[in-house]
């Protein structure tokens, strides 16, 4: 089903605890289906991370990345603009908890331009410069990342409410506060 958020429960033993996956469809053109998928890693699998840290997959990247950058790259820098399109309540301690991982492997990079190059240089283009790359992942972002949220220019604020969104039901699962799809 196109264009829905799906959570599940991975099977243990596997690199992650939880996966989202959204097919992200638009009926206009003959655009494919665009796949974003969430991971969250289990308890500690990852140094010395607590683990819990949320990455996605994007379309042409060659590498997860965590989900902290992408909101980055998308505009939202500052720690409250991240937190206030996924918790919705500051009060949520339990969820905050659940997110800070997140937010401590996405704390070297604390600007837009160093985000979108952090993914531009997962992407397929080599040997390009940093404008390049920075260009490129601004179009991945706008173009192939949930294109049913639209594919014009400064649509980054929708796309972060659905990004949110997302990372919300997958903490929701991850607290066992819903079911799984």
């Amino acid at each position: 089903s196109n264009n829905h958020v799906y959570v599940f429960k991975k099977q243990q033993p596997a690199k992650y605890e939880w996966v989202c996956e959204t097919r992200s469809h638009v009926a206009t053109g003959a655009r494919p289906t665009s796949t974003m998928y969430l991971q969250m890693y289990g308890n500690g699998t990852r140094g010395s991370l607590d683990g819990h840290q949320i990455r996605t997959t994007i379309p042409y990247i060659r590498t997860d990345i965590p989900i902290v950058i992408v909101f980055r790259a998308l505009g939202f820098v500052a720690d409250r603009d991240i937190i206030e399109h996924i918790v919705y309540d500051f009060n949520d301690t339990e969820m905050m908890e659940r997110l800070r991982p997140s937010l401590e492997e996405a704390a070297p990079i604390q600007n837009q331009i160093v985000a979108l190059d952090y993914i531009g240089k997962r992407g397929s283009a080599i040997n390009v410069g940093r404008r390049e790359r920075v260009q490129y992942a601004r179009d991945i972002l706008q173009k192939e990342m949930l294109p049913h949220v639209g594919t014009e220019e400064n649509n980054e604020t929708k796309k972060a409410f659905f990004v949110g969104y997302i990372v919300h039901k997958i903490l929701m699962c991850s607290l066992g506060r819903l079911h799984e799809d």
